[in-house]
């Protein structure tokens, strides 16, 4: 990972700032893009092109005449949706109507976190009112038979089912066992790089929000746009949070009570999470307000009205941020960590309540401290 920030830094023009490895990257990334943004242009107007004439085809056929198509799926009316395979590369193309056109972060949530997918572009547009959604992939890191969230793993110890066999039990998700850039990870203050930055903000709003028990966690997923967070100028879109308990990231080898995971995925397909800390002590404001759909939460998605992301209250001016993965399976790596260093409180009766609401066995879901191998971590203080 460290050659790869050194090799795109080093397509950057020269400068005298002093900026960490993930902020070099940043900086190569969009460099490179403001380089290639007429060619980029081109290639959408050709996507738009080659969807519309496919989808005008459809309509008129009902059925798909391209080759090589793996399964397309063609209902009448809206959505619609178009899978077809060229070389290496799966092209995904869906229609919906305008008022689901909040569906995009959704599914690139679906195709990254769930799925594993390994996403190279995706993009939409509005024509009408129809959104054309395309979404390509690598076609050996795409699934789509449904095996991660079916497949069953555990938190024990158990070297079968738990966190250690974990890459053992699919093998789309082999990178648990043998990705170098794991998540969580010890952070440690005699082994972090000081900067003073203030690196990112955030920008939320309401929005409307379901609540579901994906048996390992407890999860809150907005269906609206729920704002975003900007790290140097790239935009996360706020997808969904979760919790787990005990913490997975320790500073200084403490482990906290709980843990908050804000997830954010860009246009492009990154994920960005926010960890937010937790200790025993007074009622956290944002679960208080949730607490009556947590207590009766089903496999089923149960509507939570609108949902204010503000009142995940916690403060950016300290943080820690590192490059790791998620913590779950399939355990895919490149997701940019931050993590707040003000641990705020949250009462017992919240922490059980989280805790009856998940699956037998899953009261505790915390996947152990994973091995540094070398990265870097950067705290961000302004007062230094």
């Amino acid at each position: 990972m460290e050659d790869l920030y050194l090799e795109l830094n080093s397509l950057l023009p020269q400068t005298s700032r002093e900026l960490p490895l993930p902020d070099q990257l940043d900086e190569a990334a969009n460099y490179i893009k403001e380089l290639q943004v007429s060619v980029e242009k081109n290639r959408e107007r050709k996507r738009k092109l080659v969807t519309t004439a496919a989808l005008e085809k459809l309509n008129s056929t009902g059925s798909s005449s391209m080759s090589s198509s793996v399964e397309v799926s063609v209902p009448k009316r809206l959505p619609r949706i178009e899978i077809q395979e060229t070389g290496p590369i799966l092209h995904i193309s869906l229609v919906t109507s305008l008022e689901h056109k909040f569906m995009f972060h959704e599914i690139i949530r679906i195709l990254t976190e769930e799925l594993g997918a390994g996403l190279t572009h995706a993009g939409y547009s509005i024509v009408d009112d129809a959104v054309f959604h395309i979404f390509d992939c690598k076609v050996e890191d795409c699934d789509f038979g449904a095996t991660n969230d079916e497949t069953p793993f555990t938190y024990e110890q158990n070297p079968e089912k738990g966190p250690e066999g974990w890459g053992k039990i699919n093998p789309h998700w082999k990178t648990c066992n043998t990705g170098k850039f794991q998540s969580p990870i010890d952070l440690t203050n005699a082994r972090v790089s000081i900067i003073r930055d203030e690196a990112w903000r955030r920008q939320y709003k309401p929005a409307p929000a379901v609540i579901v028990n994906r048996g390992h966690d407890v999860m809150v997923s907005w269906k609206g746009d729920a704002g975003k967070i900007t790290i140097r100028r790239t935009e996360y879109k706020l997808v969904q949070c979760h919790w787990h308990s005990p913490s997975e990231h320790t500073v200084n080898g403490t482990r906290y009570d709980m843990e908050l995971h804000m997830v954010h995925t860009s246009a492009g397909g990154k994920t960005a999470v926010i960890g937010v800390l937790y200790k025993l002590g007074k009622p956290n404001e944002f679960l208080t307000r949730l607490l009556d759909g947590i207590k009766t939460v089903g496999k089923e998605e149960r509507d939570l009205g609108i949902v204010e992301p503000r009142t995940i209250r916690f403060q950016t001016k300290k943080f820690y941020r590192y490059i790791g993965s998620l913590t779950v399976p399939p355990c895919t790596e490149g997701v940019i960590w931050t993590v707040v260093k003000r641990v705020n409180t949250i009462s017992m009766e919240q922490i059980a309540a989280l805790r009856s609401a998940v699956d037998d066995g899953y009261e505790t879901n915390s996947r152990p401290v994973q091995e540094r191998n070398g990265r870097s971590v950067w705290f961000y203080d302004p007062n230094v």
